[in-house]
């Protein structure tokens, strides 16, 4: 059984799929500055399962960020290993030419290495925790195995001023600020290497990474896998096949099993459903009408008023959680209420910062007095976020103010409530349509886009329930 799994994973790891390949002549042979590497190694690590402050602490210690020499020739270690990730080439299991001159392969060669490291499947590792793989503190043994299964890098035979793991994250803190904590010294052998056999604890105190999480209703592809075999349940018996050209939906969140994170996925085209890893998955769109609402809670409401074409776009972000300004409540406010605008110019000083996709909206919004001019200034102010007690005050003057409402507020932020918005925030309060949370109301926090699709979507049940 160990021979046939290890004869499929070594198969799987020779048929990456990286970037086409690229030629350089000697003269082309320069490093990319730190920044830019740094970037690619982070988009490879998140997308591959490993966080990215361990693969780009690993680049650090193995090449110092560096692929070439000053001199243009590749930057090879004295054992023969090659580039940035440092990569011992033994087994052929990849493209020596690649790995010399093309930096993207040479970073995903170093995160197979890695991965074949950490493959709970294979036992060649203890295992820390539940290995869940976004927990830093669980790769302390991945991280050893990386520069070799040896007891040189157990920290209690003194045989290295630092051990390779406690290296890597002594970078992390000092270069990236992540302090990674490591596993007791005390729980290690006074000599030679830990059974593979032993099971670690977490860390008490441990820290989260970044890798890439896909939602139900993504769209993704195989990504550095030609195929993959779909399983009938996370670390299952196998189903189906899939291949990189083919389209596949994810049906629900991730669940972790043996060290990786499985998604349940229906291939679009031949509807065939399984589950596999999604360390090598990358998202290429959504069922949604926009690419990064799936994980939203103002997903429905984004929905509904896509639906009612008060929200506009198809397969863009819509940003939920960016800020929305005065010129975009406009048209939400315009749409939902089908509102006309007045025959007349806009009287506001700074009229010529309003966009003209937004002049129309902004007019009828003013002529109705929902928003108003800075008393002082006479702007409009387009681009300035909205503000919740702002919000409040439109509200009100849209629904118009419950003579039944209670004046008397009891969040622990109320001095921040400024006069002219109390009167609103008590009425939207009575009404249900804004509330706060955790004893405050956070009357000056900015309104996030999300927030004002739910705003907008509970304005226009409202009326209809009033009609």
């Amino acid at each position: 059984m160990f021979k046939k799994l290890l004869a499929s994973v070594l198969c799987m790891t020779m048929i990456l799929a990286f970037v086409p390949k690229q030629v350089y002549s000697s003269g082309e042979n320069v490093n990319p500055s730190r920044a830019e590497l740094e970037k690619k190694i982070e988009e490879i690590a998140r997308k591959r399962g490993i966080p990215s402050v361990i693969l780009k602490s690993i680049a650090r210690v193995e090449s110092v960020y560096k692929q070439f020499n000053s001199d243009g020739s590749v930057f090879t270690g004295r054992g023969g290993s090659i580039g940035l990730m440092q990569i011992v080439n033994r087994y052929g299991w990849f493209d020596d030419t690649r790995l010399k001159y093309d930096i993207d392969y040479n970073i995903e060669a170093g995160a197979d290495v890695l991965l074949r490291k950490w493959d709970t499947a294979l036992k060649t590792i203890p295992q820390i925790g539940d290995m869940n793989p976004n927990v830093l503190e669980n790769w302390y043994f991945a991280i050893w195995a990386y520069n070799g299964w040896s007891k040189s890098n157990n920290p209690n035979t003194g045989l290295k001023k630092n051990a390779y793991q406690d290296l890597i994250y002594y970078i992390a803190e000092k270069e990236y600020k992540q302090i990674i904590n490591p596993i007791p010294k005390e729980l290690l052998p006074n000599s030679g290497l830990p059974s593979k056999e032993t099971k670690f604890q977490t860390p008490e105190d441990f820290h989260y990474g970044d890798i890439l999480t896909y939602y139900e209703g993504d769209i993704v592809k195989l990504d550095g896998r030609q195929t993959m075999i779909l399983k009938d349940e996370p670390s299952g018996s196998n189903t189906h096949e899939v291949n990189n050209l083919m389209e596949l939906q994810i049906l629900q969140e991730p669940v972790l099993s043996n060290g990786y994170f499985w998604y349940k996925v229906r291939a679009i085209e031949t509807e065939q459903e399984g589950w596999l890893v999604g360390n090598w998955i990358s998202k290429t769109g959504s069922i949604y009408p926009f690419f990064d609402i799936s994980n939203t809670w103002a997903k429905d409401y984004i929905i509904k008023l896509y639906e009612m074409e008060i929200v506009t776009g198809s397969g863009d972000n819509f940003n939920p959680n960016n800020y929305i300004t005065r010129q975009e409540m406009s048209i939400l406010i315009s749409k939902a209420f089908q509102l006309q605008a007045p025959d007349y110019e806009l009287e506001c000083t700074d009229k010529d910062s309003i966009k003209e996709w937004a002049t129309d909206h902004v007019k009828a919004i003013l002529d109705l007095d929902i928003m108003a001019l800075d008393n002082e200034t006479n702007e409009f102010k387009p681009d300035e976020y909205m503000t919740r007690e702002e919000a409040a005050i439109i509200v009100s003057k849209i629904i118009g103010y419950d003579e039944d409402y209670d004046l008397e507020l009891e969040y622990i932020d109320t001095e921040e409530i400024s006069e002219e918005s109390m009167r609103a925030i008590a009425n939207v309060q009575s009404q249900g349509i804004m509330s706060g949370a955790n004893g405050k109301f956070r009357p000056t926090d900015h309104l996030t886009r999300g927030e004002a699709c739910k705003l907008i979507s509970d304005l226009l049940d409202m009326m209809h329930k009033q009609h």
